[in-house]
């Protein structure tokens, strides 16, 4: 007898959701005006602290970009207590990590350690958050890495296509520059600069603790009210966000003789992380670009062999973030992917999608979701994500509940509000000799130089 082959043309029917329950914790705003949210995570003895501020690019003075990051990357290396190298010692003898960083919507310190060593931590932030002394000699030190990077950054061609890209979109706004900022920006900086920036944005209202772990949270409260009162009162007021709608198609080509290789993007203005829309717009990006079998990447990369691979991406912030495709594509057929990749966007907002298209993307939203929650800190930065966002706690129950719900008439009317495939910048890094021809056809090309 002949065993029966599978019928690989037809998709697996979606298995059962994964049962999934989001843990319980506490999270309460001290009189102070500190938030603070805290999980209890005992099956390892582990725990992740977090201290999220205002402190993110947003805040960037215009004319002083650069400033956010400059001013994370110094604050741990001194306080009133203990210079860079002891800091370093004492993170070391505890066994764990510490660090500080920022992203557009906040600015952070965190620690990943021991149980055992929980009050150090605590200790540490506190200390680093509430006394730091910004030494000269550490300014120096990390302005000339941030401007060798800079430098870097300009030699990579999708770096420098995110770079035109978000200049064209956010042109006049706050989001208009890269986060480590220009070298013209990085190298005007003074300490005075860094002072004002750290008493304006790491402040108590706007701040937020988070600790997940091998920990009681009634004791976090108690310890995040003596700790961190110190702190100035704040927030800083948030800068509006609303760039100008793109009149149509803009087309850009930054100048990189010689490549075989083009790295090509399409984007437009998002919405915010806050918009009612934003969950379907997390199915629509799944859909269109966000995993393997999407639409653009199956044209481009499987009926096309324009590419190894090709994406869009939704990026959450306060304000409307981009929402981006991205490619690198080989340089001879980038027209032709710019074309196809504008059809399938316009047909998103066209057409209903099959029923089993939607289905299939629902399930595999609601599929990873649970994978991502591999321990204290990945738990930690979902409870960020309701901080900074201001979402409320059930916040995650009701994106898995929301996510079946979403219908295909649903889908279509938030394509046609969201998605406008006429209204796009087109950016290509590569020569422009190659790319100029192809792309005349979208509309009028700009050439650009490289950054020097």
């Amino acid at each position: 007898m002949t065993a029966m082959r599978p019928d690989r043309t037809v998709p697996p029917a979606p298995g059962r959701a994964r049962a999934f329950h989001f843990p319980p914790f506490l999270r309460h705003t001290l009189a102070n005006g500190l938030e603070v949210l805290a999980a209890r995570l005992d099956d390892v003895p582990l725990v992740s602290l977090e201290l999220v501020t205002p402190g993110g690019g947003l805040y960037d003075p215009r004319g002083k970009e650069g400033l956010a990051a400059l001013t994370a990357g110094v604050i741990d290396e001194g306080t009133r207590r203990r210079n860079a190298l002891e800091i370093a010692t004492f993170v070391e003898r505890l066994g764990g990590s510490f660090g500080a960083g920022i992203d557009w919507d906040e600015g952070y310190l965190a620690t990943g350690l021991l149980a055992e060593h929980l009050p150090a931590g605590l200790e540490l932030i506190a200390e680093v958050a509430t006394e730091p002394t910004f030494p000269e000699e550490e300014i120096e030190r990390l302005r000339k890495q941030r401007l060798t990077e800079i430098v870097r950054r300009r030699q990579d061609p999708g770096l420098l296509a995110e770079d035109r890209l978000a200049a064209v979109l956010y042109e006049g706004t706050v989001y208009d520059h890269p986060l480590h900022g220009h070298p013209e920006t990085v190298a005007a900086l003074t300490r005075d600069d860094l002072v004002a920036f750290y008493r304006a944005c790491y402040t108590l209202h706007g701040s937020r603790l988070i600790a997940v772990g091998d920990l009681d949270p009634e004791a976090i409260l108690r310890e995040a009210e003596a700790r961190f009162s110190s702190l100035p009162p704040g927030p800083p007021p948030r800068p509006e966000i609303n760039p100008e709608p793109l009149p149509g198609l803009q087309v850009y080509v930054v100048d990189r003789p010689g490549g075989a290789q083009t790295e090509l993007r399409l984007g437009h203005v998002g919405v915010p992380r806050t918009d009612p829309d934003y969950i379907p717009m997390i199915v629509l990006n799944t859909l269109v670009g966000g995993k393997f079998t999407s639409r653009i990447n199956l044209n481009l990369r499987e009926r096309h062999a324009y590419t190894y691979g090709a994406s869009t991406r939704l990026s959450p912030r306060l304000g409307p973030g981009p929402f981006v495709v991205d490619v690198a594509v080989a340089t001879a057929s980038t027209g032709a992917a710019a074309v196809e990749t504008l059809g399938e966007l316009r047909r998103i907002r066209e057409e209903l999608v099959e029923p089993h298209e939607l289905e299939e993307t629902v399930s595999y939203v609601r599929g990873v979701f649970p994978y991502t929650f591999q321990g204290a800190s990945d738990l930690a930065r979902r409870l960020e994500t309701l901080a900074v966002y201001g979402l409320p706690n059930d916040y995650y129950e009701r994106y898995l509940e929301r996510l079946p719900a979403i219908t295909r008439e649903e889908l279509l009317t938030v394509a046609q509000r969201r998605i406008h495939p006429d209204h796009m910048a087109v950016v290509a890094v590569g020569p422009a000799e190659a790319l100029v021809p192809q792309l005349e056809t979208l509309g009028p090309v700009t050439v650009l130089p490289v950054p020097g």
